[in-house]
């Protein structure tokens, strides 16, 4: 029976056929995944490289093991580089002009979020007003509302605190 190939990362999977190296730390392999890619975000960076570490481990190529206070991944007995398989990455064409795509499709839906808020905020608000002016009117019915007028006030407050949230993301956004 043939064993399945592993795909990994390209980059990855050239300093894993190195012989010479069997120690790898997590910010080691962050480090030169940026070094051959630039242009990769930190995040993209650290996910790769705990991704893979993480699926080395999972079918024993690696061992963890601790090393001055700090994680180090080793090569096992059993690590195999004819099984694994170098991948390319997914997005690696087109990526700027998605990210400005999504970019818009994330700002329409920021502004349709926002939107909702502002009515939503507007309708406790009135609430909040409708209760006041009820209280004035049957002060005998304020202690039965009360909780309810606290509630729609507290409601108006919170969704004051969102829609400053989300206005923060549009301007951080529209840069």
């Amino acid at each position: 029976m043939t064993e399945s190939k592993i795909r990994i990362n390209e980059t990855l999977f050239n300093i894993f056929k190195e012989a010479n190296q069997i120690k790898f730390s997590t910010l080691g392999l962050k480090e030169l995944l940026f070094k051959h890619h630039p242009e990769m975000t930190s995040k993209q960076a650290s996910q790769i490289a705990h991704r893979t570490l993480k699926k080395m481990l999972t079918i024993g190529f690696f061992s963890r093991s601790k090393d001055k206070n700090i994680i180090v991944f080793l090569k096992t007995s059993s690590f195999d580089i004819n099984r694994l398989t170098a991948s390319k990455p997914r997005h690696q064409d087109n990526s700027i002009e998605l990210q400005k795509s999504n970019n818009i499709d994330v700002l329409r839906h920021l502004k349709a979020t926002l939107n909702q808020y502002q009515i939503d905020l507007l309708s406790h608000i009135g609430e909040a007003e409708e209760f006041n002016r009820l209280f004035k009117a049957y002060p005998e019915a304020k202690k039965a509302l009360y909780d309810r007028y606290m509630a729609a006030r507290n409601e108006s407050s919170s969704m004051l605190g969102k829609i400053k949230a989300v206005e923060t993301c549009i301007s951080a956004l529209e840069g």
